[in-house]
């Protein structure tokens, strides 16, 4: 049987018998190549000749689904207190991450694998260090290290919150047993509530991201013969529900931070032509509002923002939350958290503001 390893020596070998007999290097260091895609342009000196069929052999690989059996022992891994979460993220919702924009790179990961030679870009990168992307990985894990490292202004596909934080927070802040997440995400959070046996509830505007978050509440009770309770509305946080009125122990989430990322699918807080302040008044005050209703008189709102470019989310998120029954009681540092940018200052620890509800809001 061919390895990979063997297949990816075969067409390197190939590749330099081509260019022997055509005088050429495959990878022209000193040429700038001008890539066009949805109306946005990169110049670049990395491209690298792979073959139709080869691209669309990345792609399909970047969204193979990792095999039941190793779902499965993920699930039972998170159960039993584990907090890695890379094969049910990969399994559930890698396709919803690769849609999502963020503001400095130029093109979504979706976009890049609908442009050969986008792929063809991030392939040079592979192709430049054999101590960066070994060999002896197969040509999916070096592609993906690729778009990690090499992304900047190019593609990043959005965070997935530290599954270790969100536990920390249910351990301390729990107070009666029900947790609303007024974002979503990933599925992090609702997956730390289910093993810590906190009944969930959660909003998100994304229909297509709370289908696949049913799904594996399903799976994790069926893997792990639980009756853990999920409770997820598809709407954004500016929806009141009014049944969540004076229920819910403690919120929490790490919402999105204004124009830093767009997730296209659903109603979501931002699209373009939204103004910081149509985003404040429309999304974040209306969600903190509804926030102080859900929460018991006791009842404790947690939130992970953090200031970027001219934006100041901490102090307007401060200034919000004291305006409607909120008083700032504690701070948690999330050491290494980072939201993808090619902003330096995004990539630097945050905090976790906690506010106790006091009074009853306007």
């Amino acid at each position: 049987m061919v390895t990979e390893q063997q297949k990816r020596i075969a067409i390197a070998l190939d590749r330099i018998a081509d260019s022997l007999q055509t005088e050429e290097k495959p990878v022209k260091r000193g040429k700038k190549y001008t890539i066009t895609h949805k109306g946005k342009t990169l110049n670049t000196n990395h491209w690298y000749p792979l073959t139709d069929a080869e691209c669309l052999a990345l792609k399909k690989a970047y969204y193979t689904k990792p095999s039941s059996e190793l779902v499965v022992r993920n699930l039972k891994k998170i159960a039993d207190g584990g907090t890695q979460v890379a094969h049910i993220t990969n399994y559930f919702v890698k396709d919803l991450m690769a849609k999502v924009k963020l503001l400095s790179p130029r093109w979504s990961i979706e976009e890049i694998f609908e442009s050969n030679d986008l792929i063809r870009y991030f392939w040079s990168r592979v192709m430049s260090s054999e101590k960066v992307y070994p060999p002896h990985k197969t040509d999916i894990n070096n592609f993906e290290t690729a778009l990690r490292l090499s992304g900047g202004g190019v593609a990043m596909k959005p965070s997935n919150f530290p599954m270790k934080s969100i536990d920390q927070i249910l351990e301390q802040y729990n107070v009666n047993g029900k947790y609303y997440d007024f974002s979503c995400g990933w599925g992090v959070r609702m997956l730390s509530a289910m093993k810590n046996n906190v009944e969930y509830f959660g909003t998100d505007p994304n229909y297509m991201l709370v289908g696949r978050l049913n799904s594996l509440h399903e799976s994790y009770n069926n893997v792990n013969d639980t009756k853990n309770k999920v409770n997820i509305k598809c709407s954004g946080s500016e929806v009141f529900h009014a049944e969540w009125e004076n229920t819910i122990g403690v919120a929490f989430s790490s919402p999105p931070y204004f124009s830093l990322e767009d997730y296209k699918i659903g109603n979501q807080s931002y699209t373009e032509g939204t103004t910081y302040e149509q985003w404040l008044e429309g999304y974040l005050t209306r969600t903190i509002q509804n926030i102080h209703k859900y929460l018991v008189s006791d009842g404790l709102f947690l939130i992970n923002v953090k200031n970027f470019s001219e934006y100041k989310l901490v102090q307007d998120t401060q200034r919000i939350a004291k305006a409607n029954g909120f008083d700032r009681i504690d701070s948690i540092l999330l050491k290494n958290t980072t939201r993808p940018s090619a902003k330096d200052d995004l990539n630097t620890n945050e905090i976790v503001m906690v506010f106790k509800k006091t009074i009853n809001s306007n």
